[in-house]
């Protein structure tokens, strides 16, 4: 519990550290830290997301052989399972591979610790565009960032329009209904790191598209 406190405590003093600089300015210091604490990270998170486009090609190609397992075995779930493992390791595929996963674990620290920071930073005297108070809630931010983060989700790669639509609408509803009740100051901590993540699905649809060509 100390080294958790003293790491929350740690990023507290860079987000105080930047609202000095940015004359005081809570709202644009929160904006600033998520954004570069993301932008940080985006050489890893990008890299995990062509290696998932890789694997979704593969196992494209191999649909097929996989219909065909699915046909032959269709009444004995375990033996099409086993047939499908046999099949993704004669080609080198992983679907889930352990670096990843321990990749996804390690950020979920960081994260945790940079959104306590920027709930321990909130005042209500800071302004940010139109919000004067960032301890409350506000709706047209909260929109704003639910529009981003659908924007970013129907960028990415899909196999049809319909699914595109889908994949848009669903993140950026719950996203809506996530911070219409939060802090103003968290939405903002979102929306910083929802930019990055736009970015990062206009690199990864021009992967795809550059793979498929």
């Amino acid at each position: 519990m100390g080294i958790w406190a003293a790491f929350v405590d740690l990023l507290y003093a860079g987000l105080f550290g930047l609202s000095v600089v940015f004359g005081g300015n809570m709202g644009v210091a929160i904006g600033v830290l998520s954004l570069g604490f993301r932008l940080a990270l985006l050489p890893f998170t990008l890299r995990m997301a062509y290696r998932s486009l890789e694997v979704q090609a593969a196992l494209q190609k191999l649909e097929p052989e996989l219909s065909s397992i699915r046909k032959k075995h269709k009444d004995d779930p375990l033996r099409v399972w086993e047939e499908t493992a046999k099949l993704h390791q004669r080609h080198g595929i992983r679907v889930v591979e352990g670096r990843s996963v321990f990749g996804m674990l390690a950020q979920l620290p960081l994260f945790l610790g940079l959104f306590a920071a920027v709930r321990r930073g909130l005042t209500g005297s800071a302004r940010f565009l139109w919000v004067t108070d960032l301890t409350k809630p506000d709706a047209l931010l909260a929109a704003a960032c639910a529009a981003l983060t659908g924007i970013s989700a129907a960028v990415g790669p899909h196999p049809s329009e319909q699914q595109r639509t889908a994949a848009a609408l669903l993140p950026a509803v719950l996203t809506f209904l996530f911070l219409w009740r939060m802090a103003a100051g968290v939405t903002i901590y979102t929306l910083s790191s929802g930019l990055i993540g736009l970015l990062q699905s206009f690199l990864v649809r021009r992967r795809s598209l550059q793979t498929i060509q």
